[in-house]
């Protein structure tokens, strides 16, 4: 088993070394102020990173030009650093405009991952990186950054897991220092702090905390969002609650009609990340018991894109907190 393990890792490096000679030509420039940008970014590396999580510091020799992005948020974070031209492949949940606001952007990178989270290292290095960046919330992403570490190409892996603003800004600010885009990920971490204050700051002004039940679609049955997440934070940012903390559920997962009856939220959000639209909740929401909630009743129960509160990378942060103030608070939107 040990000489079958380093014969692949052998093969994967012999092939990096092939596809990086075959790209390690500096990009070109027009003469005048663009060359002098380029040769200063370039004087910026080499660089070493201190990622969270990892047991040693990551150096990254170049200034990436040719960058696979495995999960993602981290495509859409990229893409918000405005390097969208230097991905050379994303997964095919990028692409999807249910889930990204910038699936428009990408349909332009080559390659993409196919499956789910379960990148092959081999089909990664065909494609000639010179940085991969993993989130590591699944295993299989997990798997792909120990292989490719071992060949040689840098891979960046994050594992915060994109789960708070706070989280967003860091990761955001690790993608520019191993780009060369540091200013520009500064810029982008201070409008959305900024941004996320601001909402914060109105709904101070509430007169009340509605308990808010957070159902997603991603699975056949409807699941009940808790724990750390970002869109529940969304829904603190707007001046709510999440209503399964009320009940003792501390995790995401499948929800059933009589746990929704217990937590008997003040208002249901609806996340669609699958673009099957409200139907989709029907199996709950058609409940008798669900159907008798006050929020129901009333019609507090409104459906939210998932491209809008799921999955944020980027300035998406701050406009679905905004988005969430103006259902939760609308007089304290205006």
């Amino acid at each position: 088993m040990k000489t079958r393990n380093a014969t692949t890792l052998g093969a994967l490096a012999a092939l990096l070394a092939l596809g990086l000679s075959g790209c390690s030509g500096a990009p070109s420039s027009a003469p005048g102020e663009e060359t002098d940008a380029a040769g200063a970014a370039s004087a910026a590396f080499p660089v070493t990173l201190e990622v969270p999580g990892a047991s040693e510091p990551l150096v990254i020799e170049e200034e990436p030009t040719r960058i696979a992005a495995l999960s993602p948020d981290a495509a859409i974070a990229l893409h918000e650093l405005g390097l969208t031209e230097r991905i050379v492949a994303v997964p095919e949940s990028a692409k999807n405009t249910t889930l990204n606001p910038h699936a428009e952007e990408m349909e332009g990178v080559e390659n993409v991952v196919p499956g789910e989270n379960s990148p092959e290292p081999e089909q990664v290095l065909s494609w000639q990186p010179d940085l991969v960046v993993v989130t590591a919330r699944h295993t299989g992403e997990q798997d792909a950054s120990e292989r490719l570490t071992a060949t040689g190409v840098p891979v960046l892996t994050l594992t915060n897991g994109w789960s708070t603003s706070e989280a967003v800004v860091e990761n955001l600010e690790l993608l520019g220092k191993a780009t060369g885009a540091s200013s520009e990920a500064d810029e982008l971490s201070g409008e959305i702090r900024e941004g996320v204050e601001d909402v914060r700051e109105l709904a101070a002004g509430a007169d009340s905390t509605p308990s808010v039940a957070i159902l997603s679609n991603q699975a056949r049955a409807p699941f009940i969002n808790a724990g750390t997440s970002l869109v529940s934070e969304l829904v603190t940012n707007a001046g709510g609650s999440n209503a399964a903390d009320a009940v003792g559920i501390s995790k995401t997962m499948p929800v059933q009609p009589e746990q929704l009856v217990a937590m008997n939220p003040d208002a249901i959000m609806l996340v669609d990340v699958t673009g099957k639209g409200e139907g989709s909740f029907d199996s709950l929401l058609g409940n008798h018991a669900v159907a008798a909630l006050p929020a129901v009743q009333s019609g507090q129960v409104k459906m939210f894109p998932g491209k809008e509160v799921y999955g944020l990378a980027g300035r998406e942060v701050v406009s679905g907190s905004e988005a969430v103030l103006e259902w939760l608070h609308p007089r304290l939107a205006e």
